[in-house]
């Protein structure tokens, strides 16, 4: 399972780590597998009850209708809508000032070799997550959603070490530059809000270097280079060696074909990666220490929690047959 909440801050829910989102229509916040042949689809909407008038429809209209319970919790429950190749079951209730409906849309002739789930533990899995929505108070929006991003942020960064980790044990170099061109950029990101919480003797976490949304400002990796030299992250031998990486990355990427360049040369590539990904990673440890030593920043010192981690990245990946015989990360 994995905690997700929508963009705006307006609601957090627990769902299945193989469920991706979108919006629909500008309202409707949707959830179905990643796996396109599974077509089961979750959706829950909210609606303002904020005049008298709406509050006494609703529980109007809800007289006629039955209650079931989830998880100790009294839903009105509608009648099925049955056409043709799909049922929709739904569950509503009044939360607050607010009507919160949820459904679940599935086939009624599911193919069973790719869908063996049964219809009660579908039921099952959307209990679950009906049973962990909250709505967030507005006041707690803005830091609640950015607590979020920085917890995806490191949920990213975890699940980028799985990846690496395959890439290399299949001599997939090409995708091992990439990735650690992406752990680069990552730590780089998080060594710049460690200094500025030195430098400005805080916790503030600067969203803006750790979270991009589609509408967001793009910031590059070059401006990530430029600000981490010039707020004294790396010296300027490092931010030429990472600009040489640069190239050699974008030789890999766009001129593997139309160039000289072999796999062979890749693997080298990848390799002097991997060297500045490690002496990078020894700079951000160094700003965490300094935290710790400051009693400044966000850093805590303290006893690692025993986790294999797995867990936490498996929202990043979505696809269960990628954790088949892994134990750690």
């Amino acid at each position: 399972m994995k905690r997700f909440i929508d963009e705006k801050g307006t609601f957090e829910i627990t769902v299945p780590a193989t469920w991706k989102y979108f919006l629909d229509k500008g309202k409707v916040h949707t959830f179905q597998d990643y796996q396109i042949w599974k077509s089961d689809t979750f959706q829950l909407s909210i609606n303002e009850l904020d005049t008298d008038e709406k509050k006494n429809n609703f529980d109007k209209n809800c007289n006629f209708l039955k209650t079931e319970k989830i998880h100790n919790e009294n839903y009105f429950s509608l009648p099925d809508s049955t056409g043709g190749e799909f049922t929709v079951k739904s569950w509503m209730k009044r939360i607050d000032s607010k009507m919160v409906m949820f459904t679940l849309t599935y086939s009624n002739n599911p193919d069973p070799e790719l869908d063996n789930r049964t219809l009660d533990e579908k039921i099952s899995i959307v209990h679950s997550a009906i049973k962990s929505f909250r709505l967030i108070d507005t006041a707690q929006r803005n830091s609640t959603v950015n607590s979020y991003r920085f917890e995806m942020f490191l949920q990213g960064v975890g699940a980028t070490s799985l990846i690496l980790s395959n890439a290399i044990s299949n001599k997939a170099f090409i995708e091992a530059t990439c990735i650690l061109a992406s752990q680069i950029d990552a730590l780089l990101r998080i060594g710049i809000v460690l200094k500025n919480q030195i430098n400005n003797n805080n916790k503030d976490i600067e969203i803006e270097w750790i979270y991009q949304g589609l509408t967001d400002k793009k910031k590059s990796e070059k401006d990530i280079y430029k600000k981490a030299l010039e707020i004294g992250i790396i010296d300027q031998s490092i931010s030429n060696e990472l600009y040489v990486l640069y190239d050699d990355r974008n030789r890999v990427i766009h001129r593997f074909i139309i160039s000289e360049i072999t796999l062979a040369e890749v693997e080298g590539i990848a390799y002097k990666y991997y060297k500045k990904q490690q002496k990078i990673n020894k700079i951000i440890y160094d700003l965490e220490t300094e935290q710790i030593e400051k009693n400044v920043g966000m850093t805590i010192a303290g006893k690692k929690e025993s986790d294999d981690g797995i867990s936490f990245i498996k929202g990043k990946i979505g696809i269960n047959e990628c954790f088949e015989n892994k134990k750690s990360v």
